[in-house]
C-alpha cells in the first residue's frame, strides 16, 4: 500500500518537471524561430541594437547610483556652512562660492558684514572728467574698470571701507560733497562746504545711518561735524598746536598734533552738543575734547641710516589696526625731481597707560594700507593673500592740505623744466625691518595725484571675480 502511494507521488513530480521543460523548449524554440524570421536585419546590427540599449541601461543605473551615494551640496544646512566660512581665508571662500548658487548667495550677502569685509583696492586719480574708473586690485594683480555715471566731474576725496567721498568744485570757495558706493551705486549728499578743508574722516559706515562726519584743516586747526539728519555742519576750533592726521578709533576721533601728542574727541560729545546746537554753519559747537599729552618717540636711534641723505623730512599718518592706535612716520628727502622719495617707514603704537609711543618691530599679521586721504588695515590670513608685516602706501603730497582740485596747475610740472622723471611710480609695498634687507627707496611722480585705497566688498566678489585658476 505504501508502495503504490509513493509510486504515485514520484510520478506526479516527475509529470510536473516534463510539463515545465518542455513548456520551457517551446519558448525558446518560438523564440529562435521569430528571430530567424527577420531576414532583412543582419546579426551585427541586432547586436549593436542591443549594444546601445546595454549602454543606455548601464548609463542610467550609474546616474541612479551616483544621486543615491552623493550629497547634495546645495543642501548643505545654512549652519555647517557658516562654521566652514569661518576657518577659511576669504580668497578660499571665493572658490567655494562657485560650488552653487545658493552657496554664492550664502557666503556674498548673508554673512553678518563684518565677516569677510572684502579686497583692498586702489582708484585711480586724475579722472575726474571720465564715467569710467580705473581701479587697481594689488593682491589678485588685476585691473578693474567700473562705471561710475554719478561721479562725472567730481574728484575722489577719500573712503571709508567701500564707500568714496566725492567732491564737486562749484567755486572757488564752494564744495559738493557726497557719498558715493559704487558697487550698489547708493549716494548720500552732505550739507555744502568751504573749499577750506583738507581731508573728510568717518566714524563708521554710511549705511548704518549712525555715522559722523568730520571736517579738517590742519594748519587752522578746525573741525566741522555732520550727523545724519543735520541741515549743515557745526564747526568747532582747536586751541594749541597743529595737528597732521585724524582717524576713528573705539568710540573717539584721534588727531595727531605737531609735537606727537593727541587730541581725543568721544563721539557721544559730539552727538550731545549737535542735538542742543541750532544749524547755523558759523556756530561754534561746545564739544568737549581731551588733549593728551604724549611721551615723543626716539625716532632717530643709533643704527638707522637713511641711505646717505641728511636732508629729509616726515609725514606722519594715524591708523587703526585690530583696536590699535598706531602712528606711522614716513621718511622721505626733499628732492626737486619728485614729490616724494620715501626712504622709509617706522610704526608705533599707543600706549594709553603710559601715554607713550612704543615702537613696533612687526606687524604680524596685519597688512597697513597707507594713504593722505584714507589709511586702514587688513588681515593677511583671513584675507589668504600671504603678506605679511608690510605697509601698501601711494605717492602723497608733501603738504598736507593740498587738494587734488586745488593742485590742478602743478601737473606736468616736471616735464615743462625738464626734470628727470626715470624711476618713478605711484605705489609701493615696503616690508617692516626692511633695513636688513635690500636698500630701499620709492620715486613718486609730482604729474600724478595720489590713489585712493577703499574696499570691494564681498558680496560684489562673489558674484565677479572668479575662483582662481579659472579662465
Amino acid at each position: 500500500m505504501h508502495s503504490l502511494l509513493w509510486e504515485a507521488i514520484i510520478t506526479k513530480i516527475v509529470a510536473k518537471r516534463m510539463k515545465r521543460r518542455n513548456k520551457k523548449r517551446n519558448l525558446r524554440k518560438k523564440y529562435y524561430e521569430d528571430w530567424s524570421s527577420i531576414p532583412s536585419l543582419p546579426l551585427k546590427a541586432v547586436r549593436r541594437r542591443f549594444s546601445v540599449k546595454c549602454r543606455k541601461k548601464i548609463h542610467r543605473r550609474k546616474k541612479e547610483l551616483k544621486k543615491k551615494n552623493f550629497a547634495d551640496w546645495s543642501s548643505l544646512p545654512r549652519g555647517i556652512l557658516e562654521m566652514v566660512a569661518e576657518r577659511l581665508t576669504f580668497i578660499d571662500c571665493l572658490s567655494i562660492s562657485k560650488v552653487c548658487t545658493s552657496w554664492n548667495r550664502v557666503l556674498g550677502e548673508e554673512l553678518p558684514r563684518w565677516q569677510r569685509h572684502g579686497f583692498p583696492w586702489l582708484l585711480v586719480s586724475d579722472q575726474q572728467n571720465k564715467e569710467i574708473r580705473t581701479c587697481i586690485s594689488i593682491l589678485e594683480n588685476r585691473v578693474w574698470e567700473l562705471e561710475l555715471s554719478e561721479a562725472y566731474g567730481k574728484y575722489c576725496w577719500g573712503s571709508f571701507c567701500d564707500w568714496l567721498i566725492m567732491v564737486k568744485k562749484i567755486d572757488n570757495f564752494h564744495l559738493e560733497v557726497n557719498l558715493l558706493n559704487p558697487f550698489s551705486g547708493r549716494q548720500i549728499s552732505l550739507p555744502l562746504i568751504w573749499n577750506f578743508y583738507h581731508k573728510m574722516v568717518h566714524s563708521g559706515l554710511p549705511s548704518e545711518n549712525n555715522f559722523i562726519c568730520m571736517l579738517l584743516h590742519s594748519q587752522y586747526c578746525e573741525l566741522a561735524f555732520w550727523v545724519p539728519g543735520a541741515n549743515s555742519w557745526r564747526k568747532h576750533k582747536l586751541t594749541g598746536e597743529p595737528f597732521e592726521d585724524a582717524v576713528f578709533c573705539n568710540g573717539s576721533f584721534y588727531l595727531l598734533a605737531d609735537g606727537f601728542n593727541i587730541w581725543q574727541i568721544d563721539v557721544r560729545s559730539i552727538y550731545s552738543s549737535i542735538s542742543k546746537g541750532d544749524d547755523d554753519f558759523g556756530t561754534q559747537s561746545k564739544i568737549e575734547t581731551q588733549f593728551l599729552e604724549v611721551q615723543r618717540p626716539e625716532i632717530l636711534q643709533e643704527g638707522i641710516i637713511l641711505h646717505n641723505h641728511h636732508d629729509y623730512q616726515i609725514l606722519r599718518y594715524l591708523v587703526e589696526s585690530c583696536g590699535e592706535l598706531l602712528l606711522v612716520c614716513r621718511y622721505f628727502s626733499t628732492k626737486q625731481d619728485a614729490v616724494l622719495e620715501t626712504l622709509k617707514f617706522e610704526v608705533y603704537s599707543l600706549d594709553f597707560c603710559q601715554l607713550s609711543w612704543k615702537k613696533v618691530e612687526d606687524l604680524g599679521d596685519q597688512m597697513i594700507f597707507l594713504g593722505k586721504c584714507s589709511s586702514t588695515s587688513f588681515s593677511a590670513m583671513e584675507l589668504g593673500a600671504g603678506i605679511r608685516n608690510s605697509i601698501f602706501f601711494c605717492n602723497d603730497p608733501i603738504v598736507p592740505w593740498w587738494n587734488e582740485w586745488d593742485s590742478d596747475h602743478l601737473k606736468g610740472i616736471l616735464t615743462r623744466f625738464g626734470a628727470n622723471r626715470t624711476d618713478v611710480s605711484n605705489w609701493g609695498i615696503f616690508r617692516l625691518g626692511n633695513e636688513d634687507g635690500e636698500p630701499f627707496c620709492f620715486h613718486g611722480d609730482i604729474d600724478h595725484w595720489t590713489y585712493t585705497w577703499f574696499t570691494a566688498p564681498s558680496w560684489w566678489c562673489y558674484r565677479n571675480i572668479p575662483p582662481e585658476g579659472s579662465s
